[in-house]
């Protein structure tokens, strides 16, 4: 899967929590992809050894204080 496709498909899995954390956590996700394609990984292979969409969603919804997520 390619930077686009992951995080669009992350973007839509958050669409629970608010839009700046959403806009947060995807600038994140998009400069730690950057990083690794710098170090020399393939796009596929940096987003590849992020995980899965569904991992890293979990993830961030399990770190994000249910206050928030219900507002």
């Amino acid at each position: 899967m390619n930077k686009s496709k992951f995080l669009l498909r992350l973007k839509r899995a958050l669409r629970g929590c608010s839009p700046s954390e959403i806009q947060n956590r995807l600038a994140f996700y998009s400069e730690m992809i950057d990083d690794r394609v710098e170090d020399g990984l393939r796009e596929e292979e940096a987003v590849a050894a992020i995980g899965t969409v569904a991992e890293v969603a979990a993830q961030i919804l399990a770190d994000i204080p249910l206050s928030r997520l219900v507002k």
